[in-house]
């Protein structure tokens, strides 16, 4: 009897132990206060699991830029997992889509100008260094892998993520503990902020439906969010890419 109430214990400890364990290594990296703040976002925004099952995303905005007279609507095709993007963006005067991926961005203009360009390595380093700093993406990667994210409040009150000791993304929280400021870094090293000043929820997922950047070179209102668990070509399939 002795002998099993042994074993039950010995049982009971490991269970323990390596609960303990997992939950860590779902946890931030960082002190108790910037991990809970960090927890308070996601619940606030629909849960880590929900961030982290999106695979892609579908958005249709309209935009509106000093220099431009007329608004014009942009579609944005992201995958979240990987580096597979589709813009498209026209209104009366211009119409343009781009499919940019790890292996080569396409630009196609389908109005007067009737051309199409390659981007350079250059400028697709670039895209691609964006892409990984896009808010949907780093939402999805620091649900699917906070124990690799070093997380902080720094001076400014903001939350800060750091990855193998390099700032990845900050965000200013609101009083509903939403990420209404959004701060991102550049190939350069510069940082620049972007503003939250609409909100939407599809599918569980709370996000931004309307703002401009800081310095309101432009202003967005989305119309469309769509998000999924599968991949843009599951999703929308091969047509997506192909440009004509």
């Amino acid at each position: 009897m002795r002998f099993l109430q042994y074993l039950l214990l010995i049982f009971l400890i490991c269970a323990l132990s390596c609960s303990d364990k997992g939950k860590k290594a779902r946890q931030f990296q960082g002190d108790n206060a910037a991990i809970a703040r960090a927890d308070s976002m996601f619940t606030a925004i629909g849960g880590m699991e929900a961030w982290c099952r999106l695979k892609s995303v579908y958005i249709k905005a309209e935009h509106t830029e000093p220099q431009l007279p007329i608004p014009y609507t942009s579609e944005i095709w992201r995958a979240l997992d990987t580096f597979e993007l589709v813009i498209e963006q026209q209104n009366d005067s211009f119409h343009v889509k781009a499919v940019i991926t790890e292996k080569e961005g396409r630009v196609r203009y389908y109005d007067k100008r009737d051309t199409f360009r390659l981007l350079s390595p250059e400028q697709l380093s670039d895209w691609s260094f964006g892409h990984k700093h896009n808010v949907y993406v780093l939402l999805h990667d620091l649900a699917c892998n906070p124990a690799k994210y070093q997380v902080e409040i720094d001076e400014h009150d903001r939350l800060t993520f750091y990855r193998d000791s390099i700032f990845e993304v900050s965000f200013g929280l609101d009083q509903k503990k939403r990420p209404y400021l959004f701060y991102q870094p550049h190939p350069d090293g510069s940082v620049t902020g972007s503003i939250f000043t609409r909100w939407g929820t599809d599918d569980g997922l709370v996000h931004s439906a309307g703002g401009h950047p800081l310095d309101s070179n432009f202003i967005y209102r989305t119309e469309i969010w769509k998000p999924s668990s599968l991949s843009l070509k599951e999703e929308f399939g091969d047509e997506l890419f192909k440009i004509e």
